[in-house]
């Protein structure tokens, strides 16, 4: 008995340290921002020493993208030469495989972004690199594929063949937006898009027949490799997340991400807070990331394997109406999304950088910082722009709830957004920093 609760003693005492260890510090990594002319971003600059995780943003399967671009569809067709339907594919096969971003000490057949995955993997080993099929502009053929499980099966085989022989791939994450609809090609809101009824319940069924197929397909992977994958999704929040049967699903995932940003954006009026911690009697809808996480606890999502999102971007309105520069209400509203932003592809859309160097007060920008809803926003009173973001303020608050709530972690969208790296050391000092 005088053993058992040393063990015990020791165990309690142990544990902390110990779940500090588990908590999971992760971020998107997009192929594509290495072409950014004004700050080009790759594998190198990705700070690995601060992260446990880098997802790899995005690969696909065969199946229709008719939503994507006109770039991506050709892409798509290139890599499904000669490939049955529904194969997991890599998209951008240059960006990953061809161009020569630096020399590298690994012996590997190939260039790209992957060589320097594999490098990285090399000098980091403990470092978790997933690859995330789907995305926004790419979920499109999930739709597709999860009607029948027989596609289903085709997916996941090939999915893991994929990672076998990238074997600097530790799992597979999925970001299919969204099952059950409300992404980029089955908009609610539009009636030639929007899925019946018996789609949505269908595609909730099919989920959980992928993760586990999934799973099952990394399991005997493991079995030859020794090693162990992880496989991981992203989720959206709110209506989104509850169309998931996270019973059947959770037990085969090892993390979700929960996409706690975008509530608010350009492609609306509603004006407010793009990923505020806490929802307050202010927000647009009792939106807020404590409200999404809580309700995804109550449907069944396991607390300690949900990751929390983190924004290194902002989004802008223009035109907005009534604005006192004090807080925001859940009644303000502006004339449009702002038609500027940091790329001119993507009007109302900010990188954290750019809205550092660009938008200050010199520029005429007031910064502010709403405390209830742990949300910093800026303010232009003469041209009545509102900018909403994260910054180190809010993204420490975020991880401070982190483990006050028994999350798994953070993750963010995306890694260039920050090249310098100081939200990333932010997320990394709160959670897993000197704690003396």
């Amino acid at each position: 008995m005088k053993h058992t609760l040393t063990a015990a003693l020791i165990a309690s005492l142990l544990a902390p340290a110990a779940l500090a260890d588990q908590q999971v510090i992760a971020g998107y990594f997009a192929d594509w921002q290495y072409a950014n002319e004004q700050k080009p971003y790759t594998v190198k600059d990705i700070p690995a020493d601060k992260l446990t995780h880098v997802i790899y943003a995005f690969l696909s399967m065969c199946g229709p993208h008719t939503g994507a671009s006109e770039k991506v569809q050709q892409q798509v067709a290139l890599a499904c030469k000669n490939k049955a339907p529904f194969s997991a594919i890599i998209v951008d096969r240059e960006a990953a495989l061809d161009i020569n971003f630096g020399d590298v000490s690994v012996n590997v057949p190939y260039h790209g972004h992957f060589a320097q995955l594999a490098e990285l993997k090399k000098q980091h080993p403990d470092l978790k690199i997933l690859p995330s099929f789907g995305g926004w502009t790419m979920s499109e053929p999930f739709h597709a594929m999860a009607k029948d499980h027989a596609n289903i099966r085709h997916f996941a085989k090939t999915a893991v063949e994929l990672i076998a022989e990238y074997d600097f791939f530790d799992g597979i994450d999925l970001d299919w937006e969204y099952p059950g609809g409300s992404g980029h090609t089955t908009s609610p809101w539009n009636e030639n898009t929007k899925l019946p009824d018996e789609q949505k319940a269908a595609e909730r069924s099919a989920f959980t027949f992928l993760v586990k197929t999934l799973r099952a397909e990394l399991d005997q992977l493991e079995n030859t490799t020794k090693r162990d994958y992880e496989l991981s999704t992203a989720v959206g929040v709110g209506p989104k997340a509850a169309q998931i049967d996270w019973a059947g699903a959770a037990p085969h995932l090892t993390n979700m991400f929960a996409m706690t940003y975008d509530f608010l954006g350009g492609w609306g009026q509603q004006t407010g807070h793009l990923t505020n911690l806490h929802a307050t009697e202010r927000s647009w809808w009792g939106g807020g990331a404590d409200a999404f996480i809580n309700q995804m606890i109550e449907i069944g999502s396991p607390s300690e394997k949900l990751v929390l999102g983190a924004a290194y971007y902002g989004r802008g309105w223009e035109g907005t109406q009534g604005f006192d520069g004090k807080l925001p209400t859940a009644s303000l509203i502006s004339e449009k999304g702002a038609s500027f932003g940091t790329d001119e592809d993507e009007p109302g859309y900010f990188m954290y950088w750019d809205l550092k160097q660009n938008y200050t007060p010199e520029q005429g920008y007031k910064y502010s910082y709403d405390k209830a809803a742990e949300a910093p926003f800026l303010w232009h009173p003469e041209n009545k722009v509102f900018i909403s973001f994260d910054d180190k303020r809010s993204v420490k608050a975020k991880t401070e709830w982190v483990k006050q709530k028994g999350l798994a972690g953070m993750f963010t969208w995306e890694l260039s957004g920050d090249p310098t790296g100081e939200l990333t050391e932010t997320m990394y000092q709160a959670l897993k920093g000197d704690k003396s």
